[in-house]
């Protein structure tokens, strides 16, 4: 891989990793509402269902890429329409607030929930397609890139949960300036794919 396809990746994850989503916003209300102590089953559940996800997201993509060489380059542009997708749909979101829950959840609803998680389902299908496969089909490889994916992942739940009040005043006083330079960020991103 060149320096290129490893900046546009670590830009790609770091900004899907950090920007709000189900995960994020879960990991913000929980915290917000129940403490950080309180809320670490739910914090573990997200991780270990990130981590299977990604993994299985890995071998989704392996095979297909296997069985068909050639979808290498559709899932590319696939690839880099989504990143377009979410670029254009950070641009337009409105800052987020948490929602109020009696209890936080637990370790297997947070679990579970990332099943249903398409954020970081296309997240891994993603950057797997994209940005590892079309240069290696070492399995290994692939493994390593999958187990960063879910490192990553569950560093933006611990950045959101940790940053707690923090990052929601940040979000509702300077949120369309940050969105709005998260999705520039997205679509450089994209157009490298292909430079």
């Amino acid at each position: 891989m060149t320096s290129t396809i490893i900046a546009g990746f670590l830009t790609y994850t770091l900004i899907t990793a950090l920007t709000p989503g189900p995960n994020n916003i879960l990991a913000l209300s929980s915290v917000n509402q129940y403490g950080f102590r309180r809320s670490l089953r739910v914090l573990a559940g997200m991780c270990v269902g990130f981590l299977i996800i990604m993994l299985l997201c890995a071998v989704f993509t392996f095979t297909l890429i296997s069985i068909l060489p050639s979808v290498t380059g559709w899932l590319t542009w696939a690839g880099a329409a989504y990143i377009l997708w979410l670029a254009w749909r950070i641009a337009n979101s409105q800052p987020s607030s948490s929602s109020n829950d009696e209890k936080p959840l637990s370790f297997w609803v947070s679990f579970w929930l990332q099943f249903a998680n398409v954020k970081i389902i296309l997240y891994g299908i993603t950057a797997l397609s994209t940005f590892v496969l079309p240069y290696t089909r070492e399995v290994h490889d692939v493994i390593a890139v999958s187990l960063l994916l879910a490192f990553i992942g569950c560093f933006g739940n611990l950045i959101w949960a940790l940053a707690g009040h923090l990052f929601q005043s940040i979000f509702q006083r300077h949120g369309r300036v940050v969105n709005l330079t998260l999705a520039a960020l997205l679509v450089y991103c994209a157009i490298r794919m292909f430079i």
